[in-house]
């Protein structure tokens, strides 16, 4: 992977880690709409590339996930409507990571079928990893699992922390960006070697 995909993926990570409150519920929620998202605007592209009208592409694409996200947030409002309170504004900037990771998956000038293949794996592989962030820090923060209810959340406990548990600095910002930090360094350096592994091999 790229240092540009890296930047693209830690800017579309931090867009859900920042701006969503540090519940595993809400994580499902962002996902769902950035999968909506990245899905349509997949099949918007191709369309448009059918059309050979790429020109009109980004313009397009940002205003189609603009109208998605809102009609997103006004079926929310209706579903689950405290969840879509505590969500706020972080909606919207799950607009801009589908936008980044549109941008990170454009790989138009391959077959249709190689494409969609892509761009599932990166999607999901994206979707896998930071749904697992969110579950595993609910369950390390707070001693919860929670999923969207229509008055709230819906709270599975695991475990019941202490008054002086360690656990709860996960759910601040700071503890989040030292996770991920780590996280990040520990990809960058698998890849690094599989990169140095891959140069070998063609060298032989």
């Amino acid at each position: 992977m790229t240092k540009n995909y890296y930047s693209i993926y830690i800017a579309a990570v931090l867009s859900f880690v920042i701006s969503l409150p540090p519940r595993f519920a809400y994580a499902l929620i962002g996902i769902l709409l950035l999968n909506l998202l990245i899905y349509s605007g997949l099949g918007l592209k191709l369309l448009m590339n059918f059309l050979k009208v790429e020109q009109f592409t980004s313009v397009i694409l940002l205003f189609t996930a603009t109208v998605f996200t809102i009609l997103f947030k006004m079926i929310l409002n209706i579903c689950a409507p405290v969840v879509a309170l505590n969500c706020g504004f972080a909606i919207y900037l799950i607009t801009f990571s589908s936008y980044l990771m549109g941008n990170l998956l454009d790989t138009l000038g391959a077959e249709q079928t190689d494409h969609l293949k892509r761009t599932a794996i990166r999607v999901s592989t994206f979707s896998v990893i930071t749904l697992l962030f969110f579950l595993l820090r609910d369950i390390i923060a707070y001693g919860t699992i929670t999923l969207p209810a229509k008055y709230g959340l819906k709270i599975l406990q695991v475990f019941t922390p202490g008054s002086e548990y360690f656990g709860h600095f996960l759910a601040t910002i700071p503890g989040s960006l030292i996770v991920l930090g780590l996280v990040f360094c520990l990809f960058a350096y698998i890849n690094h070697k599989f990169t140095i592994l891959r140069r070998a091999e063609n060298e032989c």
